[in-house]
């Protein structure tokens, strides 16, 4: 049935358009401001052969579509600016042409611009691209769709760590300039993105896929248009829009992974839609299962609870089978209607990706009673994690222009991400004992997100007021539906006596808890985000040389989150008779058979069924925020100053319940002023220099504040919330030298310095593996930021060199170093300061590409390393624990065929598999010596020249070590 089911929705999707496809050719760009880089509305574009113009947009866009291939001159006027002409725009068939123009003010001069040589066409759109990026008001890096498509990247998190000063934690979390994740902001379309995790602050990108991105852009300083509540930076993601000629195109792909593909895997039986990214009702709760209230009421006779038991009719087995390889598709379809002056386009995509995965792991403990190496270990288990990641997603985004003046846009993304994951784990508590645990857990995640946003852009050309408004709704829902785990003891493994060495289920006796089996958790969290905002901007001149633009505008967001979850356990039942000891003995696919349920026969009994759910394992949680900017944008010859201030009015209520009778319902209201102001100083044409201070925020979520604690069967910590988080605020300091030589080239040098009142960090409590949220009493980061893009043939100076002109090699590297006063965390902690948790000391990317339109081959190499940092803060009896840096190699060959119309692409990613280390740090009198290099190395990247942060495999415990495979994967691409 899975398989005609799948079968039928893949023919669905590919012949529901298939009749309806077309091909076309033309011209689209925009307009532009030379001094400035800004949007330049109402200029008119003519194409002089057809005698066909177009007027530029809000945006100051323009499209022509239907243009019949040909060489053609392309005209543009507006008022107070040169008429200038554009030569040998060349349109090829079935292909758009990108001009960017950009136009010189009069300044009482009347002659025209003419551009007559046979490539000026190229080197105007070189010319006005660098223009719009050096003019960008504040610090920023991105990465464009052209770029994101010749990687290896299948999803938006694995993008992401290609942008200057971005790495990527747990393969989906951001991290900007090294600082936790916790401290970046995300939009998606413009509009704010809710967390997608239940335990943390932060969103998961690996939720959507790169082939439907059009580009990311990270604001690394602040402006008053843009959030308050960020550090790190804003991640704007822009999915594509409509179209700017039809298409329509499939993709396929199959990938290979060296530690998993056609080995055996272990896994258990799902549902049928598992496949899809959610279960179809297979592992839900019974429904004659009463509420927590009544289960948990001593009301409730052995008996009646026996017979609830009984209702629990899951399958426990965990079967062997081989794992397949990944599998990708797409399907998208693009369409560009024009009547007159008004144009209609759509786009739609549909994509699904699946990955398998095993990654083998050790997982140990220590006693850290002493300071010196070596450690004692105490514990040390070895196993592994079997998954299997669905990530299904669709786009709908549709756009209609009434005019060069109005338009109205309207996207949707729903994207459906699971994982299903086994994890078996063997090993002992006591490493001195001969006793050995066996534990298993089956556990399925399912995230299902909706976002949607309907906005407008209105230009009025005679008060040359530009509007733009937008109303967004995203709704988040992220089940885990029936996480069980069971756990065997084996006396003595080695012994001949059957006694000891068979295995015996480790079920609790009127009681329960993580050390025991036959443990079913339950949990769904439900979220929603409405509101909107409108920004009014109006540019102004004095005099001749001062030009200035003010902006002004509101946000309100209201979001609303409620959150559950049951915990239940099989029990031994010994009321009225003996428990049948026996039952331990059988294995998992039998020993919570209906059959084994309450009384088995005259006084002997089975398992019974019990909750373990606490009150505070439900919470409901809500904030407000209305937020309104003034943002002046002031010009005066070489220099720019963006400046403003931000009022941010945010509330946050939560309620949950302690006890029977004690109760949490909280509720904070703070008023935030947020000034932000950046001063650009052009240097020449080519060159800026730019300084940058801004105040923000970062508020605590809504699970940091709830008391609910969740247990991780990963990594075997507890997390659990702290009601008494207050928010941190942020003084952001920045410098930087932009160097733009020209073609697509760009050399930058940035200095940045944050001050961090009250940060939130992830600490580890007195309890072994425990963890909790607190407010250190402040923190500092600075840093440096180096990156440069530069093509081989400008660096031998060797342009006529076909060869080197088609080679750009690219690298960016953050070095930052961070110290946090924690002594008011833990006083029994010696330890009164730190780096800030999560915090990296440097990120570095680099890359080599290779590409050539006319042969149709890209070849391109990208590497990826983040330094040392801490996972979780230290406790009076648990040093900090830190994750070593690992290096990241992946190589992408590309080549096109028939007029580009197919595209095969081979990927290897994750070349070099370096396991991912977990580790505390054991501090020694007796350093070993290093040379002056690896000093000053040390100096440099960790500013310890020592280095006693870092990993020394001789001395330092390893917590936990994960193992993963290279991915070789091959795809092609087909376009209509």
């Amino acid at each position: 049935m899975k398989l005609n089911l799948r079968s039928f929705s893949i023919l669905f999707i590919l012949f529901s358009f298939s009749s309806i496809y077309s091909q076309t050719s033309g011209i689209k760009g925009a307009v532009i401001e030379d001094k400035t880089g800004m949007p330049l509305p109402g200029a008119t574009v003519t194409i002089v052969e057809l005698n066909k113009s177009r007027v530029t947009d809000a945006n100051g866009s323009f499209i022509f579509s239907k243009i019949a291939p040909g060489t053609y001159i392309v005209k543009v006027t507006a008022l107070t600016f040169q008429e200038k002409e554009i030569t040998e725009v060349i349109v090829v068939a079935d292909e758009i042409y990108n001009l960017t123009i950009s136009l010189l003010e009069k300044n009482n001069q009347l002659d025209e611009v003419v551009i007559k040589a046979p490539t000026k066409a190229k080197v105007e759109s070189v010319k006005s691209l660098l223009t719009m990026q050096k003019n960008s008001a504040t610090v920023s890096d991105g990465i464009s769709a052209e770029t994101i498509k010749r990687t290896p990247d299948k999803n938006t998190s694995d993008v992401l760590k290609r942008i200057s000063g971005a790495s990527i934690q747990d393969n989906r979390f951001v991290i900007i300039r090294g600082l936790n994740d916790r401290y970046n902001a995300s939009l998606l379309n413009g509009s704010p993105l809710p967390s997608s995790e239940s335990d943390r602050k932060a969103f998961s990108f690996d939720i959507f896929p790169s082939n439907m991105l059009d580009n990311i852009i990270i604001n690394k300083t602040a402006s008053p248009d843009l959030p308050g509540e960020f550090a790190g930076g804003v991640v704007q993601i822009n999915t594509k829009s409509v179209p700017d000629k039809d298409f329509q195109s499939i993709s396929i792909g199959s990938g290979y992974n060296t530690v998993t593909t056609f080995k055996e895997g272990k896994t258990y039986k799902g549902s049928s839609t598992d496949w899809l990214g959610f279960d179809d009702g297979t592992r839900d709760l019974p429904s004659a299962i009463p509420s927590t209230e009544v289960f948990t009421s001593p009301s409730l006779t052995p008996t009646e609870r026996s017979e609830i038991a009984k209702t629990f009719e899951y399958d426990w087995s965990i079967k062997n089978e081989a794992f397949k390889p990944n599998t990708s598709f797409q399907y998208s379809i693009g369409r560009n209607y024009e009547i007159k002056d008004k144009v209609f386009g759509f786009l739609f995509s549909a994509t699904h990706n699946l990955s398998n995965n095993i990654n083998e792991f050790v997982d140990s403990e220590f006693d850290e009673s002493g300071t010196a190496a070596p450690s004692v270990i105490v514990s040390n288990y070895e196993g592994a994690n079997f998954s299997q990641q669905v990530l299904t997603s669709a786009i709908a985004n549709f756009s209609f222009k009434f005019n060069q003046n109005n338009s109205l846009t309207f996207k949707n993304i729903f994207s459906v991400n699971s994982r299903d994951l086994v994890v078996i784990r063997q090993g002992k508590e006591d490493v001195t004992d001969v006793g050995l645990f066996d534990e298993d857990i089956r556990w399925f995640t399912s995230n299902r997100i909706y976002s949607g946003q309907f906005g407008g852009e209105h230009y009025l050309p005679s008060s040359k007021i530009k509007i733009g408004w937008s109303a967004f709704y995203s709704d988040i829902t992220r089940s885990i539906p029936n996480l069980r785990n069971n756990r065997y003891f084996t006396n003595n493994p080695d012994s001949t006596n059957p006694v000891d060495s068979t295995p015996n289920a480790i079920i609790a006796l009127n009681t329960g808890g993580i050390n025991y089996g036959g443990g079913l958790f339950f949990s769904e969290l439900k979220e929603n985000s409405s509101g909107g905002k409108f920004d009014v901007s109006k540019k102004f001149t004095i005099g001749e040389d001062f030009t200035n633009e003010i902006k002004t505008g509101g946000f309100v967001q209201s979001r609303n989150r409620d959150f559950f979850a049951r915990q239940l356990q099989y029990n031994r039942l010994v009321n009225n008779g003996n428990f049948n000891t026996s039952l331990l003995t059988l294995p998992n696919e039998s020993i919570f058979n209906v059959e084994n349920m309450g009384v088995l026969s005259p006084g002997v009994n089975g398992f019974t069924l019990y909750e373990l759910s606490k009150f505070n394992d439900a919470y409901q949680a809500g904030s407000q925020l209305n937020a309104g900017y003034l943002m002046l944008d002031n010009r005066y010859k070489k220099f720019r100053l963006v400046w403003g201030v931000r009022v941010e009015d945010f509330t946050q209520t939560l309620d949950t319940r302690l006890t029977e009778t004690e109760y949490i319902n909280s509720k904070t209201n703070q008023v935030d002023f947020l000034p932000s102001a950046n001063l650009i100083f052009s240097i020449s044409s080519k060159k800026n220099l730019r300084l940058s201070y801004s105040k923000t925020l970062n508020r605590p979520e809504f699970r940091e504040l709830a008391p609910f604690g969740f247990y991780d069967f990963t990594n075997r910590y507890f997390t659990q919330g702290n009601p008494d988080l207050v928010r941190a605020t942020v003084q952001n300091y920045d410098i930087r030298y932009e160097f733009y030589p020209g073609k697509g080239q760009l050399f930058s040098v940035s200095y940045f310095l944050k001050k961090f009142k009250n940060p939130i960090e992830i600490i580890q409590q007195s309890l072994n593996r425990t963890l909790s949220y607190g407010n250190a009493n402040s923190a500092k980061s600075s840093g440096i930021e180096i990156e440069f893009r530069t093509l081989l043939s400008s660096i031998f100076n060797a342009e006529s060199m076909v060869l080197l002109d088609d080679l750009t090699l690219f690298s960016n590297l953050a070095i930052i170093k961070s110290n946090a006063d924690v002594s008011n965390i833990n006083n029994a902690n010696p330890e009164k300061s730190r780096p800030m948790q999560g915090q990296s000391p440097y990120v570095f990317n680099a890359g080599l590409q290779y590409a050539n339109k006319d042969n149709g081959w890209i070849v391109s190499a990208n590497i990826n390393r983040v330094g040392n940092r801490i996972v979780f803060g230290s406790s009076e009896i648990e040093p900090s624990l830190w994750e070593k840096a690992r290096t990241f190699l992946d190589v992408q060959i590309a080549k096109s065929f028939y007029k580009n119309k197919i595209e095969l692409k081979l990927n290897i990613q994750n070349i070099l598999a370096q396991d991912q280390i977990f580790y505390q740090n054991i501090y020694t009198e007796d350093v070993p010596q290093s040379s002056t290099f690896t000093n000053l190395s040390n100096v440099i990247f960790t500013g310890d020249p020592l280095n006693e942060d870092g990993y020394d495999s001789k001395t330092d415990d390893v917590i936990l070590r994960n193992k993963f495979g290279r991915v070789i994967s091959l795809s092609m691409t087909y376009n209509f």
